[in-house]
Formats: structure tokens, sequence, C-alpha cells
């Protein structure tokens, strides 16, 4: 599972990521965030759905059958091999055994 910045002019959008068995690109080009602030990114799996937020807003939902994650490696701020850094901060990674809803989410700062 990844999260993805894509800078275009005027700001950023999310492309939210999940490959196991299945996989699935939740991808809306169009909700586009200024680059001047912080934000809450959040993909949530409940088991059907796969879901994407920024700053609780649903970016984009598909239902798909993904498989429980393995034992692996994790990466923050770039990609696992090591190309596109992220060029800005992460203040927090959470991660819950259960799905969790908008009300669930951290407060924003």
């Amino acid at each position: 599972m990844l999260f993805e910045t894509r800078l275009v002019e005027g700001g950023w959008y999310l492309d939210a990521f999940a490959n196991a068995g299945e996989s699935k690109a939740l991808v809306v080009p169009e909700k586009i965030y200024p680059l001047d602030g912080w934000y809450h990114i959040a993909q949530v799996y409940d088991g059907k759905t796969y879901s994407a937020y920024v700053d609780g807003e649903l970016q984009m939902a598909a239902d798909i059958a993904l498989l429980p994650q393995d034992e692996g490696r994790t990466s923050v701020g770039v990609r696992i091999n090591l190309v596109d850094y992220f060029k800005g901060a992460v203040r927090l990674a959470r991660f819950t055994r259960h799905a969790l809803t908008p009300t669930g989410f951290l407060p924003p700062l």
C-alpha cells in the first residue's frame, strides 16, 4: 500500500494504491489541494471496500479483494525502491488493526 502526492499546477492531488492479490489505484486528479499546508491522508480497507481520504473527505473508493499483508518492508518519504523522494514533512504515521471511519481519524493539527 502506498500514498503519493502528485504535483500539478496550483497544488497536489492524492494517488493511493494497494496491491495484495488484486491491485487498485484511487486517484482523482480533479481534487487539487494547495501546497502550503498540513494534510491528513488516510487509506482504509474494511475487508471489502478500499477508500482514500484527504482531511476526512473521501477521494475515491472501490470494492476489491485484498489479501492480508505478509512480512515486508516499510518506507516513509520515498518509494521502496528509493526513487521519487517526498520533499515535505511527515508528522505521524499510524496503522490500526481495524477499519476506521473518518470520525476515528486523528484530529488535524
